[in-house]
């Protein structure tokens, strides 16, 4: 099966938000994360048809759910929290999660 034009036309916008919050995750050393995203980036850019497009997707959104997910993510400077990185994350963190909701 190929992917279709729809799922085509959303890929390139999903990466582009995860590569966004990898970017940002890395300035704020949550290499974890990154690297995490970085494999959903490369699962879909190397996706063969829409079943593996809603493989990486599914992986990915599941980064969003339960304790310790990336929705518990909160960047402290010393004892105070870290605002300006802190909305930088969740401007990123809603686009990915908006993105690959669109894939499934």
């Amino acid at each position: 099966m190929r992917i279709t034009s729809l799922t085509e036309a959303l890929v390139p916008r999903a990466v582009a938000s995860l590569s966004a919050l990898v970017e940002v995750l890395r300035i704020v050393g949550e290499e974890r994360y990154a690297t995490f995203f970085d494999g959903v980036v490369g699962d879909l850019l190397h996706a063969g048809d829409p079943g593996e497009v809603r493989e990486a997707a599914a992986r990915g959104l599941a980064a969003f759910g339960g304790m310790n997910s990336v929705n518990d993510l909160v960047v402290m400077d010393g004892s105070v929290p870290d605002i300006e990185n802190n909305r930088a994350i969740d401007e990123r963190r809603e686009a990915v999660y908006d993105a690959l909701t669109h894939l499934i």
